[in-house]
Parts: C-alpha cells; sequence; structure tokens
C-alpha cells in the first residue's frame, strides 16, 4: 500500500503502520488524524485500551496521552497532522459537545457509506496539496478541513443527540486535568503532591479519581508518562543519556538507569540500543 507522502508546512499526509512507535506515545502539537485502512491494532488513550481496526477513525490531540501497544503484520492508516496553527483555525467555531464527544470516542467506527465520503474527502485533500502557491493552499486546506470537522459534528451532534452528549463530570474533568498537567510536567515532577496541589485536591481524592477512572495509582500514572516520554526520546533523537538525567530531574544517572530498568527490563542506553 505504497502511497506518495505529502508536506505543505501546515499539513502532512502519508501512510503509516505505528510499528516504529510500539511501546511508545504518539505526540502532537496540533492534531493527528488517522484513518485504518486494513490489520488491527491495540493502543491506550488516556491510559484505556482500545482497539483500531479498518473503518476505524483515530483522533490524537496535544493532550491526548495515546500509545501503541502492539500491530498486526498488515496494519496501515491513512494519516494526517495538522500543525497547531491550522487546527486552532479549523476548530475554534466548532461546539464543546463535540469535543465531549471525542474524548468518549477517540477511536470510533465509521459505516460504509460515510468510509467511501472520506475516501472522497481524502482524495480532495491530496489534490489540495499538489498546488503551487502556498497562500492558495492554506486556504483551501483550511476550509477541507474544516468542513470535515462541521460535518462530523453534524453527524454526532444533531438535535436528536446533543442532549445524549453529557457534559463532563467532575471526576472526570479531574482526570482529564490530570492527564494534562503529567504530559506538561512529567519531567520536572514525579510526586503525586504537585499534581494534587494544581488540581486543587488532596493526594487521596486523587488516587481516588484514577482508581475510579482506570484502577491505577497516580504514582503508577506519572512514573508511566515519564517513562513514555523517555522512551521517545531514545528513539527520536541523539539525547546524552546523562543529559536525559538532567531534563527529568533525577538526582544521578544511576538512579535513573535503575528507574528505567526498573519500569522496562533494560537500561537506557541497553534500550536505545535496542
Amino acid at each position: 500500500m505504497q502511497e506518495e507522502k505529502r508536506d505543505t508546512g501546515c499539513v502532512y499526509y502519508g501512510m503509516a503502520d505505528w510499528k516504529d512507535t510500539v511501546g511508545r506515545s504518539i505526540r502532537t502539537e496540533g492534531c493527528i488524524m488517522s484513518f485504518c485502512e486494513e490489520g488491527t491494532a491495540v493502543v491506550s488513550v488516556e491510559f484505556r485500551q482500545r482497539t483500531v481496526s479498518r473503518g476505524d477513525v483515530v483522533m490524537i490531540f496535544p493532550d491526548t496521552m495515546f500509545v501503541v501497544n502492539e500491530v498486526s503484520g498488515r496494519f496501515a492508516v491513512r494519516q494526517i497532522e495538522l500543525q497547531m496553527e491550522l487546527f486552532d483555525e479549523v476548530t475554534f467555531t466548532l461546539s464543546s459537545h463535540l469535543f465531549d464527544w471525542l474524548y468518549d470516542n477517540p477511536v470510533f467506527h465509521v459505516d460504509t457509506e460515510h468510509w467511501e465520503l472520506i475516501n472522497v474527502w481524502l482524495r480532495q485533500l491530496q489534490w489540495i496539496m499538489q498546488g503551487r502557491v502556498q497562500k492558495t493552499v492554506y486556504v483551501m486546506m483550511r476550509n477541507h478541513v474544516q468542513n470535515f470537522f462541521i460535518g462530523l459534528e453534524s453527524v454526532v451532534v444533531t438535535n436528536n443527540t446533543v442532549s445524549q452528549v453529557q457534559p463532563a463530570s467532575s471526576a472526570r474533568t479531574l482526570f482529564n486535568r490530570f492527564c494534562r498537567l503529567l504530559v506538561e510536567h512529567c519531567h520536572a515532577h514525579h510526586d503525586v503532591s504537585f499534581y494534587a496541589d494544581a488540581l486543587c485536591i488532596t493526594p487521596y481524592y486523587l488516587s481516588k479519581i484514577t482508581g475510579r477512572a482506570i484502577k491505577v495509582s497516580p504514582k503508577e500514572l506519572i512514573d508511566r508518562q515519564i517513562i513514555l516520554e523517555m522512551k521517545r526520546l531514545l528513539t527520536t533523537t541523539d539525547i546524552p543519556v546523562k543529559e536525559l538525567a538532567v531534563r527529568f530531574h533525577f538526582d544521578t544517572v544511576s538512579y535513573m538507569a535503575r528507574f528505567f530498568r526498573r519500569h522496562t527490563g533494560v537500561t537506557p542506553s541497553e534500550f536505545r540500543k535496542m
């Protein structure tokens, strides 16, 4: 399923199999939209396990904690990444109901009729990206992607279903905020009290929230996120292990190595060689 990759500076489009991201988080500053063509993948979104298969759409936002656990041999997605500026322009008029729904359904299945429409939309996207005038391409791209989200909103948030899209509960809102804080601060803050203070709750209540949401303690979630970020840097950059210890605020390199080995079974240097 070889297909030409395209990059306009504000939008990247191409095929992906996620094999090089197994065990690591997929991160973006804007938005990643993935459309599964074949095969299956097991992923974790906000620490909840989900399966991705043909006909599924996956939405990843800047504060989404998205980890690929495993993929099948023939797994493939068409993947679009929007840069932050374009994503903000595209979505600023959309309702909060849509994003509440997308939080609950970061992986959702599309029926045959809508899947055919998505394929038409993707072909149009490729045609737009072939344009030679950058300003024209940007405007057309913005309008085209905005039409996708407006169309999604019209299907998800109709007069008949808007009452079913419930606002987030206070506990879920706090859990969402905790996840966003983890993405932003896990490098510097490893203790539960920092996140509890930032949320204006007690560490005990934070443990109740995470336990109710995914049956895991806040400390375990903090450690998981630290490991995921360390793995990402070890596999995508040449950062020295010593500098990694400084960046993640470990007192010594040996302490960081023990921490990493306790969670992965190997040292950072061994993981990088692997």
